[in-house]
């Protein structure tokens, strides 16, 4: 879409928003009734500008901004916005972005603390998944692969709380780590040399630090011929390899049963014929198991963990590979 049809859409938007207030979002109002005043604002808008579009362009034009409109609301704009890595909502009232590594308040907001419940439940209704007080945390993902986490009362106690990291259409590359001063070219050379090399590599850093960048970069580094078996909680990772396998763990449905844990996950992909094994992040017994995929065979497999050092990394990896018990595949 040309940007100055962005423009019209945002205009569009803040018009209906000012001409209807809170209604805008509220659930009585009629996807028609809807269409017709987005049509209104929108001649106004192409009379002012003096824009002349197709009836066809017209009506893509109405149905995008009714799709906003009873989509994600007032974030709709920030998740087309891609200096924004994530978006914050505390309460309907309180949302934080984070953009170009600093967090900043946005003075967007929700009408309601029932219209963001409405959002909320709107994003895991589309993932086959509820949130309610019997299941007040919920992962999910939208469309475009961005990760969702949404908790509601009572749990969140001061109201229902959304946090969305936004999925990036086109992720960094070793040039970019490079251009922007995470990583010396001499230290990109020797970690691409390690992974061609099949050595094991453990990237641990705090929440935020990029420890699945630095681990997608990395892995854009394993040679074509090779089978890659990748294991996410969510999905992120995006490899361009032709030969790679991807599974995705699974939390308790609704009846409380079809879990699918990261372990299951790494101890299947050992059936699958892999030549690595890439795991988003290991946290808990898994950690055993991927451990002696390393060493029996899987060389050159690759995952991160939450940890503030690499010595700290070490001292986590044995005291995950303890909550294992005595499980051994």
């Amino acid at each position: 879409m040309s940007t100055d049809l962005i423009s019209i859409k945002d205009e569009v938007h803040m018009e209906l928003l000012e001409n209807l207030g809170p209604s805008l979002y509220e659930e009585e109002l009629q996807v028609t009734d809807l269409q017709d005043r987005v049509y209104e604002v929108i001649s106004r808008v192409l009379d002012i500008r003096d824009i002349v579009l197709s009836a066809y362009d017209r009506a893509r034009l109405v149905q995008e901004v009714v799709d906003e409109v009873l989509g994600l609301g007032p974030i709709q704009g920030l998740l087309r916005n891609n200096e924004i890595t994530e978006i914050m909502v505390n309460r309907f009232d309180s949302i934080y972005i984070e953009q170009e590594g600093k967090i900043l308040q946005s003075q967007l907001r929700f009408s309601s603390e029932e219209h963001l419940r409405r959002t909320i439940e709107r994003i895991v209704a589309h993932v086959g998944r509820r949130i309610d007080e019997s299941s007040p945390l919920v992962d999910a993902r939208l469309s475009d692969g961005s990760r969702v986490n949404a908790v509601v009362p009572p749990i969140a106690l001061d109201g229902a709380i959304l946090t969305i990291r936004k999925f990036s259409a086109e992720p960094f590359t070793i040039d970019d780590l490079i251009s922007l001063g995470t990583l010396p070219e001499e230290a990109a050379t020797f970690l691409k040399t390690c992974v061609e090399a099949k050595l094991n590599i453990l990237i641990s850093g705090g929440t935020g630090s990029g420890k699945t960048t630095t681990l997608n970069v990395l892995s854009s580094f394993i040679p074509d011929n090779e089978r890659v078996i990748t294991v996410e909680d969510a999905a992120e990772l995006q490899l361009a390899q032709p030969h790679v396998v991807r599974m995705e763990s699974r939390p308790v449905n609704i009846e409380g049963k079809g879990l699918i844990t990261i372990r299951d996950l790494v101890r299947n992909s050992l059936r699958m014929r892999p030549d690595r094994i890439v795991v988003g992040e290991v946290r808990d017994g898994a950690a055993l198991d991927m451990l002696q995929a390393m060493n029996t065979g899987h060389e050159g497999s690759l995952t991160t963990i939450h940890a503030n050092s690499s010595k700290d990394a070490l001292v986590r990896i044995e005291n995950l590979v303890l909550m294992a018990g005595v499980e051994f595949p």
